[in-house]
């Protein structure tokens, strides 16, 4: 009995809060934006211009402005999140979910991780 209270404090301690975000592996990221995922890049604009994900939208988590720009944008879709190696995204879906948005995942490792899967930049 204490064992399996272990592993379910274990497993449920892993688990994504409800309505809080997740950490997707780059093929799955992918799949989800080709599903009509919005994808913002959370990284500064001029890491943005050395190469991004296609059809992301540039919302620079260091911007003092962050906060007021993402509660512009519609909280029912779903959105991808992702930085250069996984620690603003992280952060900025965080803020999102406190913010009311219920569908936001994050890229695990970031766009360090989807250019080492040799997935497409713009």
């Amino acid at each position: 009995m204490k064992k399996a209270l272990f592993i379910f404090i274990i497993l449920a301690s892993c688990a994504s809060p409800e309505g809080g975000s997740e950490e997707l592996q780059p093929e799955i990221f992918k799949s989800k934006i080709d599903g009509g995922a919005t994808v913002l890049d959370v990284r500064t604009p001029e890491e943005y211009s050395n190469g991004h994900i296609a059809g992301s939208q540039n919302i620079d988590f260091k911007d003092p402005s962050f906060d007021a720009n993402i509660l512009t944008l519609d909280k029912a879709r779903p959105y991808a999140v992702y930085c250069a190696s996984g620690v603003r995204s992280g952060k900025a879906a965080e803020i999102m979910r406190q913010n009311g948005f219920t569908n936001v995942f994050t890229l695990a490792g970031g766009l360090k991780t989807w250019k080492e899967k040799g997935l497409p930049l713009e």
